[in-house]
């Protein structure tokens, strides 16, 4: 959107080496083999002016301490505040000291599973301190699999125990200015792409509850630009907020076409001036569906003659949102992606970087 708005876009990955299908989305691409220093990523910014960055979470301290050392005249500074929101662990004990629901924690260092099953119960959750997008989250239903994956873990100090709420899975968006918060989006997730990851089916609802604990946390925590929380409400309707991300979200497209203007807030945040329209929230029982992980649950949410309009309807609205490079990027992504993950079947050997990532795959903790 930021693209499509007239914005410089610049990506920087770790991964093989060589074009891929998503440089269609960015104006600038940068691939290296391994994650940068901070100098190294300075280097590679050095020409650009920096208005803001989206890094994910496992880069992000790499990626503000680069940041801090380029010239103040080539960056903005609409970032600071959000390094202390990186450690899950220390957040849960923010929003517990600001009067908000947390689940109970462990840290792992300390912490023998026995004993946290005996505190917390069972199902339980361990996590890393820092990670995203649901990888690294792990939930076990008995003691002996969760004794079997804590023996395989290195590094014990990146990682927490978190008690199991049972409950509907809930969300609250937020643009945030200096003047305070501009947009806020609230609502319930009714599937994702994947196991604890973005959400593909959303039905939006004006609840005051859980945009009030978007104003307590972001307010207490002084940070500005893109931020969602997640929230777990349980069987007595009471809600535990047990993740924090000030960064872009993956519901913002779903967002952005259901009324509330996150593209003209960002656009605002960023250049200090512009106009934001003026929500225009549809009825809070519909349905939205992401793109592209919704379309299954599209085509199979009605009959057969109107899901196909219905169907339609949402590729021209999301044409319309995101441009034809983001429809031309998934046209060619699959066939690529399905060729890499076939490589060895058809006769080719894999390059010396790609066994290296697959070694270093191989040797990470299975997930539960």
């Amino acid at each position: 959107m930021l693209r499509k708005a007239g914005f410089r876009t610049v990506r920087v990955s770790v991964g093989p080496l060589g074009w891929r299908p998503e440089h269609l989305l960015f104006d600038r691409n940068v691939v290296l083999p391994v994650p940068p220093t901070a100098e190294q990523l300075a280097e590679i910014l050095a020409n650009e002016y920096v208005a803001d960055v989206q890094p994910i979470e496992s880069l992000a301290m790499t990626t503000y301490a680069a940041l801090d050392l380029l010239p103040a005249a080539q960056r903005s500074d609409v970032w600071i505040g959000r390094a202390a929101l990186l450690d899950k662990w220390r957040v849960a004990g923010v929003l517990r000291d600001l009067g908000l629901r947390s689940p109970d924690t462990l840290l792992l260092v300390g912490t023998s599973p026995i004993e946290a099953v005996a505190q917390l119960s069972l199902p339980i959750v361990l996590k890393r301190r820092v990670g995203s997008s649901g990888t690294s989250v792990n939930i076990f239903e008995s003691l002996e699999s969760l004794q079997k994956f804590v023996s395989k873990i290195e590094h014990s100090n990146d990682w927490f125990f978190e008690r199991f709420i049972h409950g509907r899975s809930l969300a609250c968006a937020s643009c945030i200015s200096e003047g305070g918060i501009d947009v806020t989006a609230t609502y319930e997730i009714l599937k994702r792409a994947h196991v604890r990851g973005p959400s593909s089916v959303v039905v939006f609802q004006n609840d005051k509850e859980l945009a009030e604990y978007g104003k307590i946390l972001f307010g207490a925590l002084n940070v500005r630009g893109l931020a969602c929380f997640d929230i777990i409400r349980d069987s007595n309707e009471i809600d535990w907020i047990h993740d924090v991300n000030v960064r872009v979200f993956g519901s913002i497209s779903m967002c952005q076409l259901y009324g509330f203007d996150f593209r003209g807030a960002y656009i605002r945040f960023l250049l200090g001036r512009g106009r934001i329209e003026t929500d225009r929230v549809r009825d809070p029982a519909t349905k939205v569906f992401g793109f592209p992980d919704g379309r299954r649950d599209l085509l199979r949410s009605g009959s057969l003659g109107p899901t196909y309009v219905l169907t339609l309807k949402w590729i021209w609205q999301y044409w319309r949102l995101l441009g034809p490079r983001y429809f031309l990027f998934f046209t060619i992504e699959r066939p690529v992606s399905f060729f890499f993950r076939n490589w060895g079947r058809f006769g080719m050997r894999p390059s010396r970087l790609t066994q290296q990532r697959n070694e270093s795959r191989r040797l990470q903790p299975p997930s539960a």
